[in-house]
């Protein structure tokens, strides 16, 4: 049970687990991961309540939606929760604080199933803190980007084994599958891609911000800016806004505004293997390539040649196609993705303490000085030695991957 778009289904392995468990849970991530659509299509409830931003109340029941006050809410609620239903409460993060100590009261009646269902930083802080009247009683369940495992079992079965591949790379945001034709070009579909982010992306980031009563300041318009850049540490990322912004900004602080990102969704961390330092960049392929063509080119503002925003997108996409690549061995293998700069590999992948595989990325062909160059690289490194590469042969020591191996291990 997944994602539905572009005429077929994406399976995303959170419903499996969301449908297996009783209780209470909560699903929490940024905006436009799929939350709602997995619970609307993908699940069984009996009742679904929805609460806007101005903290208005809508019962979905029987295919009616009914209006409620707070109060009728409450009420209406505290019969439910008593029954053996399930009960989905959609935005709940918008409800007054007093909101989770009913939770925390009526819990110990309860014969129901409770999904909580919130876009908030917020949500998580509230909810599992260590004050959080709901800690221990309820189980959360981050909903983010569609796994690279999911999406490219899926685009597997419609498309040749590289473009599908391709195609993972770019489309683990749920939100972009309507607005693209996944059937044309690489190209093509990179143009549908730049012409849905240009207004969509911003607002998305924006969204966030409003959502927790903050503006989208120029600090962290700034700070997305110098990640879309490329600048991947905080005393880069410090270096590149305080030429933008009219008070700099330290390390430190820089550092503080990447966690929030980084909290929100928006931003990921990386682990630099062996050391006790990190690099930072944008999680989502299309956010980070709106950034990228607006630091370069002043995407946003300006009307530019949709052949030279393309142009300049198929350049990152090897960089795209690099990290796609490593996350879905790091799923494939159970690990966590690091990274090293000296040897560099695009990926160092980690069990525990447990250093399982270094693995190299080719977009394209890999020949035999490639795979050469890889190996020498690897000497001393006593772990598996991963290759991926458009076509290659095979070599000794080595684990050579084309997209059809790939694909046959899935």
């Amino acid at each position: 049970m997944g994602f539905m778009s572009m005429g077929f289904k994406i399976p995303r392995f959170e419903s499996r687990e969301i449908e297996e468990s009783r209780g209470w849970m909560l699903l929490f991530g940024r905006r436009k991961t799929g939350k709602t659509f997995l619970v609307r299509n993908m699940l069984k409830y009996d009742f679904y309540f929805f609460v806007s931003r101005g903290r208005k109340i809508f019962l979905e029941e029987d295919g009616k939606i009914e209006s409620l006050q707070y109060e009728v809410f409450l009420e209406r609620l505290r019969h439910l929760i008593g029954e053996d239903v399930v009960i989905v409460i959609d935005e709940f993060q918008r409800l007054p604080d007093e909101f989770l100590d009913f939770l925390h009261y009526t819990k110990s009646k309860s014969r129901s199933k409770l999904i909580l269902v919130g876009s908030s930083i917020q949500v998580s802080r509230r909810i599992l803190s260590r004050r959080s009247p709901l800690l221990g009683i309820i189980k959360p369940i981050h909903i983010g980007l569609i796994r690279p495992l999911d999406i490219l079992f899926e685009l597997s079965k419609h498309f040749p084994p590289y473009k599908a591949i391709q195609l993972s790379s770019l489309l683990r945001d749920p939100w972009i599958l309507e607005f693209i034709d996944p059937k044309g070009s690489i190209e093509e579909v990179l143009e549908q891609i730049i012409q849905a982010i240009k207004y969509n992306a911003r607002s998305l980031v924006g969204e966030v911000f409003q959502e927790e009563d903050k503006e989208l300041t120029e600090r962290y318009e700034a700070i997305l800016r110098a990640l879309g850049d490329g600048c991947n540490t905080p005393s880069q990322v410090a270096n590149y806004v305080s030429s933008l912004l009219t008070t700099p900004l330290k390390s430190q602080d820089v550092k503080k505004y990447i966690s929030n990102l980084v909290e929100m969704g928006i931003a990921e961390k990386i682990k630099i293997y062996g050391k006790k330092r990190h690099i930072y960049r944008i999680e989502s392929p299309l956010l980070d390539l709106f950034h990228y063509l607006d630091a370069k080119y002043g995407f946003y503002e300006m009307k530019l040649p949709i052949e030279l925003l393309r142009d300049k997108a198929m350049d990152k996409l090897p960089f795209y196609y690099e990290n796609f690549v490593v996350k879905l061995f790091s799923e494939i293998l159970g690990c966590e993705v690091q990274k090293t700069f000296k040897p560099e590999f695009d990926g160092v992948l980690v069990r525990g303490k447990r250093l399982v595989a270094v693995i190299e990325v080719k977009y394209g062909v890999a020949n035999r000085n490639d795979l050469a160059r890889f190996l020498a690289k690897t000497d001393g490194w006593k772990c598996r030695k991963i290759l991926v590469a458009k076509e290659a042969e095979e070599m000794d020591e080595l684990e050579v991957y084309t997209p059809e191996k790939i694909i046959g291990h899935i």
